[in-house]
């Protein structure tokens, strides 16, 4: 006898433990949002008719019509049992609801994240873009070139309470240009982006569940601008004229600066020019050059143009000694002038041609010739100048000079 009541005992244990006829069950949880994949705790609290406890390892069983709950079954410790809700990868409202022997929740679901209001009911979980009421997109910038351009799209996911929702898939289209990535997923504070690119006015549209919001990129007019070279070769250290034609792009800002650089580490800015401008330039050396203009309006767009140049070595240029009759032993003026197109000269070089020479900056030299003794008839001797001109270019004239005793 006393064998059989012990294997009895053992054998009730083994038993689950349900809960008795007439026992509420009241859901909580920690969270009424969740992201993709997120995970809140839902919490079961089993009391019997009266408010009594019921025995612990009473046995409770979790559904949910989204996601799932881990484990799905659970003893009750002092009159809770708590499982882990996961919300997976598919967007809407999960109602969660308990059972234990003949009591459960109702299907009616609380959306608080405190105590259930009706007796007995479940709870219920916005998933992913079901919790979405607005989408705010934004661009920045909020215009491009006509010429094409980029601009960064946010999208700004919000709940009823303004408050941004992670982990939401959203799509992105556009009516021009193109978008990269089309579909993204919030972040933790509930933004997205993408990059649009196009050279068109364009209206970018998010979708995030069945909520959308949109933006419009708008395409700036640039301005245009024509580069002209030289009409003749450019030859170093002579001017040459470029010309630059300037119009402000359709509708859009007032030019703001023009820019020239003529491609041999010199540039000048001409401000706020427009129409038809000529702009001279000496180059110093010979040699192949890229010539570009570059015209920003007051709005930031800009254009720009370039063209190659040839610049011809420097030539000398012409220059003429003026050398009068003088006498021996008498100081006499000699004189070298620069012919037309010669640069400003920095310096003469005088070779008198008697074994002397000088240096000056203007173009005349006294010398003092000195015959032989004894010396009784003319005597010639010829006078070589070179100039050196500012911009590097030289000139060379000689003249005949004739001594007398």
């Amino acid at each position: 006898m006393v064998l059989a009541a012990v294997a009895l005992l053992v054998a009730c244990d083994k038993v689950p433990l349900f809960a008795p006829t007439g026992t509420t069950i009241r859901l909580y949880t920690n969270a009424q949002v969740l992201p993709i994949h997120g995970t809140a705790e839902i919490t079961a609290s089993v009391l019997e008719s009266g408010g009594n406890p019921v025995q612990n390892g009473t046995m409770v069983t979790f559904t949910t019509t989204l996601g799932t709950v881990t484990p799905a079954e659970v003893a009750t410790s002092n009159s809770k049992a708590t499982v882990i809700f996961n919300a997976g990868s598919q967007s809407g409202t999960a109602v969660i609801n308990a059972f234990s022997g003949p009591s459960s929740t109702s299907g009616s679901a609380s959306t608080g994240t405190g105590a259930a209001t009706t007796t007995g009911s479940g709870v219920s979980i916005v998933i992913g873009a079901a919790a979405a009421t607005t989408v705010v997109v934004t661009a920045s910038p909020s215009s491009v070139s006509q010429l094409g351009g980029t601009a960064t799209i946010t999208a700004s996911v919000l709940d009823s309470n303004n408050n941004g929702l992670a982990g939401v898939p959203v799509s992105f289209t556009t009516d021009q240009g193109s978008l990269a990535p089309v579909i993204g997923t919030t972040n933790s504070t509930g933004q997205a982006t993408t990059t649009l690119t196009t050279t068109q006015t364009s209206t970018v549209t998010v979708t995030a569940g069945t909520k959308t919001g949109t933006v419009k990129v708008t395409a700036v007019a640039v301005p245009t601008i024509t580069l002209t070279g030289p009409a003749t070769t450019p030859t170093a250290g002579l001017t040459s004229t470029f010309t630059l034609n300037v119009t402000p792009g359709s509708g859009s800002a007032p030019i703001r600066n023009v820019y020239l650089d003529f491609g041999d580490d010199t540039n000048v800015s001409l401000g706020a020019a427009s129409g038809s401008v000529s702009i001279p330039h000496v180059y110093r050396e010979s040699g192949e050059f890229r010539v570009m203009a570059i015209a920003t309006d007051a709005s930031g767009q800009s254009t720009s143009m370039s063209i190659p140049v040839v610049v011809f070595p420097a030539v000398p240029f012409a220059l003429t000694v003026t050398a009068p009759t003088g006498k021996s032993g008498v100081a006499m003026t000699l004189t070298a002038t620069p012919g037309a197109g010669a640069p400003v000269i920095v310096s003469y070089v005088w070779d008198f041609g008697d074994g002397k020479s000088a240096t000056t900056t203007i173009g005349s030299a006294p010398h003092t010739y000195t015959l032989p003794a004894g010396t009784t008839v003319a005597q010639q001797f010829i006078v070589t100048v070179t100039a050196t001109g500012a911009d590097g270019r030289t000139g060379v004239g000689s003249a005949f000079v004739t001594i007398t005793p």
